[in-house]
């Protein structure tokens, strides 16, 4: 299952040449999808031929438009309507770009009720929170809800890692940045530091150097080189496949090691839209795990 705070629908614009400020563009071609992390960790999923679905909550002609595309690519969803509108995320793909121009919109305010009716309406399972939490969101409300959730894993940045921690998750996954900002430093160390304090497993994405688990193993798999069309969702596709593997009873090291296969996958075929199993598994002979003490 994969629960989604601040669903969005995603527009990937590509313009029809390198984004100009102040100038007019033109775009040749745009796709709408329904987005968030959860969505594109579920097509991962889905891709490997593993079983899962999307909850959030929706609202307005946003929500309505979000439900009839997650149906549209036969993606099952447990959505709870809330007042306001769906957010807008824009994805600007460049001509000659080197990483996209990425504009996120707000999306609806914390609704507690709606958030209680869909938390009663989830099926048994693990569940991975994915994504910004919605504006208002009180840290021990979400907090609280990561308890009430069996095996959680947390993709999220900021307040909602702290809260992954403060509810002992069985999994968080920031990148980088995203530790550094938990820690003050975004390195190999500081997430052995912060399990070692915490108790919580840190699955530690670093972009095209590959990605960490550390927890009681504690190894790293360096990504292969690919050409990159569009990194949007690496480390959703990351994050699936490292899921669906463990699921699948495969070990942490290989688990890691398709998971970097398929964020390196999904960056080369240009998102989570056109991810292809088969591509990532092509990728396999080309990473290779180092375990450290």
């Amino acid at each position: 299952m994969a629960l989604t705070p601040n669903l969005s629908l995603d527009r990937t614009l590509w313009l029809d040449r390198p984004l100009v400020p102040g100038r007019l563009h033109r775009v040749p071609e745009v796709h709408v999808a329904a987005g968030g992390k959860g969505p594109n960790l579920a097509r991962i999923v889905r891709a490997f031929g593993g079983e899962t679905c999307v909850a959030g909550v929706v609202g307005g002609f946003g929500g309505a438009r979000f439900r009839a595309l997650l149906a549209d690519e036969g993606l099952d969803g447990v959505l709870e309507d809330v007042v306001g509108e769906t957010r807008e995320c824009h994805i600007l793909l460049e001509a000659g770009g080197t990483h996209p121009t990425e504009i996120n919109e707000m999306g609806p305010a914390y609704q507690p009720d709606a958030v209680a009716r869909l938390l009663a309406r989830l099926p048994d399972g693990q569940v991975a929170v994915c994504g910004s939490l919605a504006p208002g969101t009180p840290p021990d409300a979400f907090r609280d809800m990561l308890r009430a959730l069996p095996g959680a894993v947390v993709d999220s940045s900021g307040p909602g890692l702290h809260a992954a921690l403060e509810a002992g998750a069985h999994l968080i996954k920031p990148n980088e940045h995203e530790l550094e900002a938990l820690t003050g430093q975004g390195t190999l160390a500081s997430a052995r530091d912060l399990y070692a304090r915490r108790g919580v497993p840190v699955l530690l994405t670093r972009g095209a150097e590959g990605a960490a688990y550390i927890g009681e193993e504690v190894c790293e798999v360096k990504a292969p080189q690919v050409e990159v069309r569009n990194p949007v969702g690496s480390g959703d596709a990351l994050l699936g496949a490292f899921l669906y593997a463990r699921q699948a009873g495969q070990s942490i090291p290989d688990s890691l090691r398709l998971a970097v296969a398929a964020g390196s996958a999904n960056a080369h075929l240009g998102g989570p839209l056109r991810f292809d199993a088969a591509v990532a598994r092509s990728l396999l002979p080309s990473t290779h795990v180092t375990l450290l003490a």
